[in-house]
């Protein structure tokens, strides 16, 4: 609880700070409209005075048409607008109701009438039904889609799937936990996890590229989780949603990083106008509906889910100063205070109090509070149900009778174990007192997950703005880490997203806009339980049919990622062109630490083993120098650093271009202390013998010549084969160039390389089986000289077992998808909207894991006793038809159909596939695992 205080005061900090050396102004954003006024005629109409008012606020921009009567307004918020045009000669035009959405730049035609100024003509004109300004493939789903369409948990990110040139299958697992898409390497969202699913990743593709290739952002700025691709640290809550804009073909250079989907996430802001919402979910068994048959011949039914939570929250939104100041604020929580009921074998309170000799580590096992589980019952269960003859177990009252506590000195094992009738051992003999008990037992699940949501805005002048909005996600679950009541966890996580946004205007047509952010989560679970026994290792107990819950708390986790966002841009309409420079620059650091392998695991042949400290095998990560076990804690860091140009040309009323320039540069991962090491292959032939270690950073270099080139183009032609099209028709495609970062979770997958850790497994007589100094203490172990080792030249031990490796290229290059698409709408009247069109990606430089000890066979190295290699060889393809028919009615409810025919193949979906025959990759060509040809 302290540490989340402790960090609750710090952002509160920082914001105090903020709003006092901040210059005062209000949030805008990178949505506009680039528009042409022409008179009845159709002819452009230059120096006509545009004037857009925001309906929430009353913020006011005005502009001046240019020579060839273009007009362009930059930086909008999206949200309803009116739009005035006036021009001596004619007649004053007001279109009520114009809708700006999210992050994009909008077309509007406005035909003004022959008339005086004084006279004023006012027509609604609602949302465009035809994207006439640009070349991407994509949608966006507001807040009240948001609000009324089913989203599994409340998760708006579960809707990003209806967005055109995306799929999801929206598929739900036992219990009701989310489920990914085929061939992706990361669980979908828990049932009861909701937002507050650290690193949510959502099970769709954009474009056939890889899951792990989708960004998220929230107001502009970057939330991917810093170790897997394609998974948002934060998750907003629906209340706090404005807009969400999914492009799944992206042709804009403002938008890098990867080549899949960009999520482009608004939140809320406060209006001139209080309002507010409020909500409660009541989630219980019986009101979840439920397939319960599973096929013909199937024996287990669908589970139902079965999760009982309540789930409420609200926001409230509003003026502090009406026209200048603007706040809002949303909330959610998720309470849950349910029980977890199990079953297994479990020792017996008569073997509790009489094994283990005094001084024994069985005895300081068997003693420490809490052993045993809570039980809620005792099942009959027989020696022959638990598959064991009567001359290994007896039944008798109370349990079964395994044997008796050796009579030797401590350290000897079971002599009766393998031997005929008893090859599990029965120790000293059978005495007619039970050991071992098969019961039900019942352990808490305590889950109070929240969520804060802040925003401000400041609007003091015409020429400056600013914005500053918060995400704090603070979660505390108790529950049994296993069935023993001294297994009960605490686990305290948070994660946040703040963001400041700072916006000055120079003159009507050049502006600056200034983002920075950061984004990350934390948990500590040694702090965080400070009543468990991290000084008594992990103790794993065999005994034939009775497999007995493991002695020991289970190894805890300590996580810490943080990621820096920093963005500026600077707009300058000229003209007809509308065009932006900017650069982005991202920070990334990870604590990788593995406490768990910290504790050392112990393996028993059996019961009477156990109670007579008697181990046969001990395993886990040692420090190669000292011999001590080890949680190889490192300090990684990458940086993100990239710079782009896009012009937005509207070359004529019907006719606009995209062209636009990113250049990209992913950091190589780097440790603070250059604790980090990579394999570097011998000469060919000799690739595995004449391996060896490098230490230091960086782990591998990165490219440096990562351009992406976009070019995309809107074209509405006025007609065809003599018939007049009146702008009902547009024709669109592009063609584009991303790159894609790579996960440090397949980076980070050589922490367990020489020369900074070991893993052991040990036998007798190496094993030195201990306690922790301080019962409390995970490194308070004791150093075992049997695991220090020395290094020759090449980095690897000269003695011992030979070591599992992983390696990479010593150049890595960044993936590389070329992404191209054509495609149609048509304006069917009546606010029917037809779309036919082609999509397709080349992906370039994929992740790909192999192990090289298998397929560089025969070479070998007896210091070596596997390689796994992680290298960007493979590729993908995707060719997809797209259609879609769209009606918006009169009122709220609206109609989308939309088909896709596609052909996704690959050599692996995934970072970590491997093939069966690695020899020749051209063999793993295939369809992808989430190929589906037709969806509807």
């Amino acid at each position: 609880m302290k540490m989340r205080v402790r960090h609750l005061t710090t952002v509160l900090a920082a914001l105090v700070v903020f709003q006092i050396l901040a210059p005062p102004a209000a949030a805008q954003f990178q949505a506009g409209i680039q528009g042409v006024v022409v008179d009845p005629n159709g002819a452009t109409v230059p120096e006509a005075k545009v004037t857009l008012t925001s309906q929430e606020t009353t913020i006011e921009h005005t502009v001046t048409t240019t020579g060839d009567g273009v007009f362009t307004i930059s930086s909008l918020a999206p949200g309803n607008y009116t739009l005035s045009v006036e021009k001596t000669g004619f007649s004053k035009k007001v279109l009520s109701d114009v809708i700006v959405t999210a992050e994009k730049v909008q077309s509007i035609k406005v035909q003004l009438d022959v008339g005086q100024v004084s006279q004023e003509v006012t027509v609604a004109a609602g949302a465009p039904l035809l994207d006439t300004e640009t070349a991407a493939i994509g949608g966006t789903i507001s807040t009240k889609e948001i609000q009324s369409l089913p989203s599994f948990s409340r998760d708006p990110y579960q809707l990003l799937r209806l967005a055109p040139g995306t799929f999801g299958d929206g598929a739900q697992g036992a219990g009701g936990s989310g489920s990914q898409l085929p061939g992706t390497n990361k669980n979908g969202p828990g049932s009861t996890d909701s937002i507050f699913q650290v690193e949510n990743g959502p099970a769709i593709i954009a474009n056939g590229t890889r899951q792990n290739e989708n960004n998220f952002q929230i107001d502009g700025l970057s939330v991917n989780s810093t170790v897997w691709g394609g998974s948002a640290v934060i998750t907003p809550n629906e209340e706090s949603v404005k807009e969400v804009r999914v492009i799944s073909n992206n042709y804009d250079a403002e938008n890098g990083r990867t080549g899949g989907a960009q999520v482009e996430v608004v939140s809320q802001n406060g209006t001139n106008d209080l309002h507010g919402s409020a909500f409660f979910k009541w989630h219980r068994p019986g009101l979840n509906a439920y397939q319960r048959w599973n096929g013909p011949g199937t024996p287990s039914p669908v589970q139902r889910d079965n999760a009982r939570f309540n789930q409420f929250g609200g926001s409230l939104g509003g003026p502090l100063w009406k026209n200048k100041l603007f706040a809002f604020f949303s909330y959610e929580t998720l309470r849950n205070n349910s029980q977890t009921v199990s079953t297994g074998w479990f020792e017996t309170p008569q073997f509790e109090a009489n094994a283990g000799p005094s001084g024994s580590i069985a005895r300081q096992f068997l003693s420490f509070s809490g052993v045993a589980p809570k039980i809620t019952q005792v099942i009959s269960e027989t020696c022959a149900e638990a598959g064991l003859p009567s001359t290994q177990c007896h039944d008798v009252a109370g349990g079964l009778d395994l044997g008796s506590p050796l009579k030797t000195p401590l350290g000897t094992m079971d002599p009766t174990f393998g031997q005929p009738g008893t090859p599990f051992g029965i120790g000293g003999g059978f005495d007619g007192i039970p050991d071992a008990e098969y019961v039900e037992t019942v352990g808490p699940n305590i889950n109070t997950s929240t969520q804060y949501n802040g925003r401000m805005d400041y609007d003091p002048s015409s020429k400056d703005a600013i914005t500053f909005s918060i995400y704090w996600t603070p979660v505390a679950q108790h529950y049994f880490n296993g069935q023993r009541v001294q297994d009960y966890y605490n686990h305290f996580s948070t994660a946040d997203a703040v963001s400041a946004i700072y916006t000055h205007t120079f003159t009507p047509t050049l502006l600056n806009e200034a983002r920075f952010g950061f984004s990350g989560w934390y948990w500590n679970e040694i702090t965080s339980n400070p009543q468990l026994a991290f000084g008594l290792p992990d103790a794993n107990i065999s005994n034939g049919g009775v497999g007995f819950q493991s002695f020991g708390p289970p190894g805890p986790s300590v996580f810490n990622q943080k990621t820096y966002n920093g963005r500026d841009i600077l707009t300058k309409v000229q003209g007809s062109h509308y065009l932006k420079f900017g650069a982005d620059i991202s920070r990334a650091l990870f604590l990788d630490t593995a406490p768990w392998g910290a504790i050392p695991t112990y393996n028993f042949r059996n019961l009477w083993d156990f109670a007579n400290d008697a181990p046969f095998t001990e395993s886990t990560n040692f420090n190669p120098v000292t011999g001590t076990p080890t949680s190889a804690t490192k300090n990684e860091r990458f940086n993100i650093l990239a710079f782009f140009v896009q012009d937005d040309w509207k070359v004529k009323p019907n006719l606009t271009l995209n062209l636009g320039l990113r250049y990209e540069y992913f950091g190589p991962l780097t440790e603070t202390d250059g604790n980090i090491s990579n394999v570097i292959l011998g000469p060919d032939g000799n690739a595995l013998a004449d391996l060896h270690i490098r230490k230091g950073n960086p782990l591998f270099n990165t490219s440096k010549n990562n351009w992406g080139p976009q070019i995309g183009f809107a074209w509405t032609p006025t007609g065809f084969m003599g018939r007049q099209l009146n702008s009902k028709f547009v024709v669109r495609g592009g063609f584009g160039i991303g790159q894609n970062l790579q996960q440090v979770a397949i980076t980070s997958n050589g922490r367990f390389n020489p020369p900074f850790l070991t893993s052991f497994t040990l036998s007798p007589p190496n094993i030195l089986y201990a306690t922790g100094s301080n019962v409390h203490e995970i490194n308070s172990y004791p150093s075992n000289p049997a695991t220090i080792q020395t290094f020759g030249p090449n980095g690897l031990p000269t003695s011992g077992a030979p070591v599992s490796l992983t390696g990479f290229p010593s150049f890595v290059p960044s993936t590389v998808t070329y992404r191209y698409s054509l495609d149609t709408q048509y304006d069917l009247g009546d606010n029917w909207v037809a779309s036919l069109g082609y999509q397709g990606s080349q992906s370039r430089h994929l992740g790909y894991q192999s192990f090289l000890n298998l397929v560089l066979y025969p070479q070998s190295n007896p210091r070596v006793q596997s390689l796994d290699w992680y290298a960007n060889t493979a590729n993908s393809s995707y060719n997809a038809l797209l259609a879609e028919l769209q009606h918006h009615f009169s009122r709220s409810f609206e109609f989308d159909f939309q088909y896709r025919f596609s052909r996704n193949t690959d050599i692996g979906s995934q970072d970590y596939f491997t093939d069966n025959y690695p020899w020749d990759l051209s063999h793993a060509k295939g369809p992808s695992d989430f190929d589906v040809t037709h969806n509807f």
